[in-house]
């Protein structure tokens, strides 16, 4: 039973690794794809405005990937130190 409760709780104990690489990337995959589909659709439509709009897109991109490279950072650590804590089992921090 305690098994059973503990692989429902933390399955990145007791998954296999390549299930487990599939499910937790295959988001994040997804949503990069997006993202790049986005800025090259907006750009298309933008384009057909006038020169100085497809500047001020283009302009912008970096800002937007600087966003959202902070937010995949804090992400990241914010899973790094979840990890740690569940392998140590620390349930007040988790």
């Amino acid at each position: 039973m305690e098994e059973n409760i503990q692989s429902k709780e933390n399955k990145m104990g007791v998954m296999p690794v390549n299930r487990l690489l599939i499910t937790m990337s295959l988001p994040m995959v997804i949503s990069m794809l997006v993202q790049a589909l986005y800025n090259i659709v907006d750009s298309v439509f933008v384009a057909q405005i006038n020169e100085a709009a497809l500047t001020a897109v283009s302009m912008a991109f970096p800002i937007q990937n600087l966003m959202i490279a902070v937010a995949a950072g804090t992400g990241t650590g914010v899973n790094a130190l979840l990890s740690k804590s569940l392998g140590e089992k620390n349930k007040r921090m988790v």
